[in-house]
């Protein structure tokens, strides 16, 4: 009796482990994690901003079917081909740019602990919320930076 008693204390101990594993989140990692997150966000804000100032140079033929060819019409003609491919061109080349960047950032800030802050944050909501802090605040400073430097 004593050894099944000791067995399922040794097994329930290791189910506990990974819930204590997500608790060694430290706020630095967070914070870390917070500039990947924003970085990838700042990339794709600055991504669609060139792309719809690369649409306002073009025709304004061209330019009033955007919309319909960027969500899966079919080109009507080849100047309409051409604008599209160019667009997805310009797209493709300037992700695979910041791909690389962007792993060399997560390589640098958080190596190997990337993947688990990542699930900490999805799993765990005592880890989001203290990530949403982090975040929150991170907006905060830019926003009285901004301010400050009259923007």
């Amino acid at each position: 009796m004593k050894k099944l008693v000791l067995a399922s204390f040794f097994l329930c101990a290791l189910f506990v482990k990974p819930v204590f594993a997500q608790d060694e989140v430290t706020n630095d990692d967070l914070y870390k994690y917070a500039v990947v997150q924003e970085t990838l966000s700042l990339f794709q804000s600055t991504l669609s901003d060139q792309v719809k100032e690369y649409v306002e140079a073009q025709d304004p033929t061209i330019k009033s079917r955007y919309n319909d060819l960027a969500s899966g019409e079919e080109p009507a003609n080849d100047a309409e081909k051409t604008f599209i491919d160019a667009v997805n061109k310009m797209s493709s080349e300037r992700k695979a740019e910041f791909t690389d960047a962007y792993r060399a950032l997560i390589k640098r800030l958080l190596g190997s602990d990337y993947n688990t802050i990542k699930k900490a944050v999805a799993n765990d909501s005592d880890i989001k919320q203290r990530f949403n802090s982090i975040v929150q605040a991170m907006h905060s400073a830019k926003d009285e930076a901004s301010v400050s430097a009259g923007q």
